[in-house]
Order: structure tokens, then sequence, then C-alpha cells
């Protein structure tokens, strides 16, 4: 393979083939993207490194069908087709992500440098894949110690630091890893980060300012037909950030009493962060078994221990409790492929089991409450005085722990049947959901979801494709900041309450074919999505409020089905290249529509975006071993129904990406992102166009990145 193949960054080649099943083609010295699957793209660990991306919005916003919003690490958001990332399945190294801690807040904790690859499938025309999913999926995968090993090496490490001038982060890493003469892998890795609060280009405030570490300890074993692995991760955030994480920044002009500059969410000290253990098991004996058996527990934190100063405890009107709330999931699951060959008909077979139980908890809690303090001060007179505190805080800790469960249970089969160029996917999937609802009452759902999809290659490089599934998802337990606030009605469960279900479509066609130095490619894709019974949570529907302005609810659900919602969209990809010179370009269009947009579920985004577009030029220059690139995210403008407008906007990054022929162990790695400086709001917010809830992305932001591989 060409160097300049070896290092070309695009991040969505998506082909015209299928090929649902998820796979692990990714390695740390090739970033070819697989193009074998509808909707199906793989970022890897030179894309994350090349662009010094410091979050996971900095290497997936460009995806066809994928929007980030965001500008802090509270508030990560992926959108995909229309639908939130809590009806996204997103997995950390096979460990499934479910669950909600703050709606206001985002539940991806992620360190984006442990990553060797991102698969993004958007849409859900996979059994296989996607039990519990209604817009798509993302696994996200971390390196070991093989990965990382060249040849007869037995020991290394790795040694990176960078800055970023936007939030003054400095960014610091070590990992040491290593393989022993029984074929066992041996890593450790420890990363800290420490930041200010970020710039929008007016040079006002966002984000939040602090610390973050994470660590990574892994154990893998690799000989013939057997793989294993046991693994522990622990990501973290910690500092001061916006009480409300999607409402971060500072308004850009004066209003509502607020001057220009000034932030209208209180910034408290908080931190969230995430463990992660696995366990995993393949063995691969022959063609006809390839089986993979993983268990793993995870368990995402949002952890407020300290006591806010009063200032900023009135700001945030009275809500900022003491707490550790979160959500926990264990799971299993075990899987195998079948290959089955002959002269006319070539079979694959994909079929297993998967379990996994997720549960809201709130470890421990205390109430803040704003009033008058007194307290009896013995004078050196020994006489007694009261002094009094007009306005102060008053933290009364609570002893009830309450919780949430559910569980799911589900077996599935795919077969992929290729005869030619023509390849049909039938699939079913069977499903047992259960949830407790707080304790009071159990529910279950059963729900089987069939699939079939379609593609015909031939063999000039034309191909069409097809496909449709049925989706089906049943509700997480309640939001885990609910149990704090304890504003659900637990005496109430609605009896008549039905899982999220739908039917998901999608065609489209596709060219690829290479003439001697010359490669094209191009997709274009159409899908439809009709969303039945989705759900919302804590729905008020009398209310009244306390004398601090906080909003009492006097009737309450817990949940209740909102209705009916459809997703239609067009997306678009198109590439060329030559010898190192490669130029690419995609386009998004979706609407969504509401049976009432007054009910619209909470797996759904907040709003449609304008249609999106992006171009990406890269050029390697052989002499001095580096890449050049160029990248630009645009939006165009909306005005929604309701006649707010969503500006449009067009966000330029240039990168270059040193790595000498001399010495393969060292990379240098720089970029500019928002090139131009422009102060904008994405388009994924959730309340665009009112100005205190605006959290306006980042400025100029330089940053540098420096790796040693010994």
């Amino acid at each position: 393979m060409k160097k300049s193949f070896k290092l070309s960054l695009v991040l969505c080649l998506m082909g015209g083939g299928i090929n649902l099943a998820a796979n692990d083609n990714a390695t740390l010295d090739t970033i070819e993207v697989n193009a074998e699957s509808i909707g199906y793209a793989e970022v890897d660990s030179i894309k994350i490194s090349s662009k010094n991306a410091g979050a996971i919005r900095d290497v997936m916003r460009d995806i066809p069908g994928v929007y980030v919003a965001g500008t802090n690490q509270f508030n990560q958001k992926l959108y995909m087709r229309g639908v939130n990332d809590r009806g996204i399945n997103i997995t950390v190294d096979g460990a499934r992500q479910r669950g909600n801690i703050f709606h206001h807040s985002a539940d991806l904790v992620l360190d984006v440098d442990l990553l060797k690859a991102v698969n993004v499938g958007v849409g859900v025309l996979s059994v296989a894949n996607n039990s519990g999913a209604l817009g798509g999926s993302v696994a996200f995968k971390t390196v070991n110690a093989f990965d990382l090993l060249d040849g007869d090496e037995s020991f290394g490490g790795k040694f990176k630091t960078g800055y970023a001038s936007n939030n003054k982060e400095w960014q610091k890493s070590l990992m040491l890893y290593g393989k022993t003469d029984n074929n066992f892998g041996l890593l450790a890795y420890i990363n800290h980060k420490n930041y200010g609060y970020g710039k929008d280009g007016n040079g006002n405030d966002i984000g939040g300012k602090g610390n973050d570490l994470s660590y990574l300890f892994k154990v893998n074993y690799d000989k013939d037909e057997h793989k294993a692995g046991l693994s522990y991760e622990h990501t973290e955030y910690k500092g001061d950030y916006p009480f409300r994480g999607e409402f971060g920044g500072s308004v850009a002009f004066d209003t509502n009493g607020l001057k220009a500059g000034e932030r209208a969410q209180a910034i408290l000290p908080q931190k969230m962060q995430r463990d992660t253990y696995t366990f995993n098991y393949n063995f691969n004996p022959s063609e006809l078994i390839d089986s993979e058996f993983r268990v793993y527990y995870t368990e995402h934190r949002l952890i407020k221990d300290e006591v806010p100063n009063y200032a900023e405890f009135k700001k945030s009107s009275g809500k900022a409790y003491l707490s550790n709330d979160g959500v926990k999931t264990i799971g299993a699951y075990l899987n195998n492929k079948t290959k089955i060959e002959s002269d006319l008909i070539n079979q694959e077979l994909f079929y297993g089991l998967e379990w996994y139980q997720t549960t809201s908890f709130r470890k421990n809690h205390a109430n803040m409450q704003l009033g008058s303090l007194s307290y009896e001060k013995i004078n050196k007179d020994k006489t007694k005085e009261t002094i009094t505190i007009p306005e102060a805080l008053a933290v009364i800790p609570t002893k009830n722990h309450p919780k949430e469960v559910a569980n799911n249970l589900s077996v599935f089969l795919q077969d992929t049947i290729q005869i030619g160029g023509l390849s049909i996917i039938p699939g079913v999937r069977f499903d047992r959901f259960t949830i407790d609802n707080y304790g009071k009452k159990t529910q279950g759902f059963n729900n089987f979801s069939p699939a079939l999809a379609l593609d015909y290659k031939a063999e000039n490089g034309l191909n069409v494709f097809a496909g449709y599934s049925k989706v089906f998802r049943g509700s997480d337990p309640i939001e885990a900041l609910r149990l704090s606030e304890n504003t659900f009605n637990t005496n109430y469960v609605d009896e008549n309450l039905e899982p999220e279900t739908g039917n998901a479509y999608e065609a489209g066609f596709g060219y690829k074919k290479a003439f001697d130095e010359h490669s094209v490619n191009f997709v274009a894709k159409y899908f439809y999505t009709d969303y039945k019974n989705l759900i919302a949570e804590n729905i008020c529907t009398k209310s009244t409020t306390d004398e601090h302005k906080n909003t009492i609810c006097l009737e309450n659900y817990n949940r209740m089905n909102m209705g009916k919602s459809n997703v239609r969209g067009v997306e678009l990809y198109a590439a060329y290249a030559y010898e190192d010179f490669k130029v690419s370009a995609s386009y998004t269009h979706q609407k969504t529509k509401h049976e009432d947009d007054k009910k619209k579920g909470a797996v759904m985004a907040y709003s449609d975006s304008g249609d999106k577009y992006t171009f990406n030029v890269e050029y390697f220059a052989n002499p001095i071993d580096t890449l050049f690139g160029y990248n630009l995210i645009a939006f165009a403008g909306k005005t929604l129904d309701d006649g707010t407008k969503k500006a449009g906007y067009g966000v330029s990054e240039i990168y270059a990406s040193y790595m000498p022929s001399f010495n393969k162990n060292l990379e240098i790695n720089f970029s500019v992102s928002n090139l131009f400086d422009k102060t904008y709001v994405s388009h994924s917010q959730r309340r665009f166009g009112v100005e205190t809830a605006n959290d306006y992305e980042a400025g100029r932001n330089i940053k540098l990145g420096f790796s040693y591989k010994f």
C-alpha cells in the first residue's frame, strides 16, 4: 500500500456494498475506511492524532448523517438521523453506555487518545448490532499492546503531550506496553489534562475549567485460534462547570439583565466519571466457528460533593443538589459467525444472544436551601451573642437511596447470502424487555424485529442497494437526577405504556472504481424512518412555584407515550484521489415531523439542523514526510416551524502531520480549528435562539501535539 493511502484522513468513505455485522478491520498503521457497508464509516487513531482531537466532536461531526453538539466535556452529545444519543447504541470496547443522568448534560465520557478506531453505523438495518437503537450505533474501541508492538518487539512505550490555545489546555500522557514469551500482552496508560475556560469568537468565556484524568489497564492473550482480553478503564472530568452543561456559554449581547460576556448559568464544582470493566474471549478454529463471548460492567456518575459558593448557588435557582447520581449497566453476549462457501452461493450466518441490565441509582444526596442561618457566638467576656446571616446555604442530608432497573434479553439470526454480485441479507431479532417502574410494578414487552437488505454490485463498479428493518426500544430507567429531585410520582404507573417501535427504510446507489493512479467513489442514499409510541419522562401536567421561583409539579407521571414521529433525508458523498492528493465532499439533508410537536419523545433531537456540507482536501508531501489538510463544515440557515431562525455558518480547519521516514516513532501534529475565529452556535443546540440558553462554540484554537514511541 502506498504511503499516501496510509496517511489518508478521510472520515466517511461510505461504500455501496452491505456488510451489516460489526468488524475489527481497523489497525494503527492504516487508515483505510471500511467501504463495505451501508451507512458505515470508520475513524482510526491517526485521524484522531493528526487533528489533535481533544473530544469526540473533533473527529465525528463531518460524517454524513451525524451531528455533534457541545463546547465542553459535560455536553458532548451525539445525534444521528434525527435521534439523540439516548436512541443510539453507544459502546466502549463492547460495553453498552445506556441510561441518562441529567438531561441538560451529556452521558458520553471518553478519552479520545485511547481509541484505535470508531465504528459508526448510520441507520438500523442490522438485527445483529441494533438492539435498542433507533438511529444507529457507535462503537469505540481502545488500543491494546498487540496493536502497538511491531515485529519482534517485546516492550515499548509512548509519550505524548499537546497544547491548545483556546482554553490553555495542556495534555500529557504515558503508555507502556509489552508482551511475554507465552503470548500475553500488557498495557498501562495514564493521561492528564488541565485547562481553563475556553473563548468563543467574541472572546467571551465558554465551557468549564478543571482537570481530566484517565487511565487504562489491559491484559490480552493472542495465540492461534484463541484471543482473550481483560481491561479496566477510568475517565473523569473534574472542575468548575455550568450547572446545565448544554447552556454553558456567555451571552453575546445584553439580554435579560445580563451584560454581553456574562454567563446565564451558575458555575458549580462537579465531577463526571465513567468506570468500565470488560472481559472478552474469541475462538476461531475454522470457517464454521468464529465465536465471541464478552461480559462487562460500566458505571457513569455525576458527582457534586462540594458546597458551591453562595452567589453561584443562588444563580442556579437553588437546584444544585449535593449528590452522587449515576447509571450502571452490566451485560454479556455470545455470538458466532459461520461461513459456508460453494461454487454458486456463499453464506455467512451471524447469530447470538445478549443480555444487559441498566440501573439508575443515587448513592447519596443532600438538599441545599437558601435561607437565614443563626448561630450563638461566645465573646471573650463569656457573654453570648446571637449572630444571624440573612441569606446562607443550609445543607440537609437525606438517606433514601432509590433506584430503578431495566433488563433486556435478545437473540438474533442474520444470514448474508451472496450469489455472484447479488447479496441478500435477511435477519430477525427477538427482544424481551422489562422495567420495574421504581420498584412499584414490573412491566414487560416482547418484540420480533425482522430486517431485509439487498445489494447488487456490477463489475463496472456500480451498485444499487435497499433495506428495511423494524426498530424496537424499551424505555430507559428514570433519569438519575430525578431520583435526587424526587419529582417522579412513584405511585403512578401507566398501565398502557407501549415500547418505542418503528419501521426504517433505506435505498440508494453508488459507484466505486480505480483507474490506474486515479480512484473515484460516490454514494447517494435516501432514508425514511417512521417511529411510534415515543416515550418521554416526567410530564408535569399541573404545577406551581415556591418562594425561590422553583417549579413544583403537583401532578407527575414517570413516563408516558408521546405519539409518532418520522424522519426522512438524503445523504450524499463523493471522493476523488490521485497519487498523494485526495478530495472529498458530502451533503446531508433531513426533515423531522412530529404528530404533535409538543409531545415529541425524549429520544429525538431537539430540532432539525439546516443542510450540512463538508469538504476535505489532503496532500501528502513526500519530500518532507508531511500530510497537509483542509476541512470545511458548513450549515445552511434554517427557519423552524415556530419561526425560530438558525443562522447558517461555515467553519474551516487546517492541519498538518509530520511523521519522518527516518524516525517512524516521532509524530508532530499542528492544527488550527475555526480558522477565521467565527462566533456561532451549533445547529444541534437545544434552545436555539434563546440567548441565555445558547452555548457558543469555541473561537480560533491553535493546537500543537508531540508524541514519541520508544
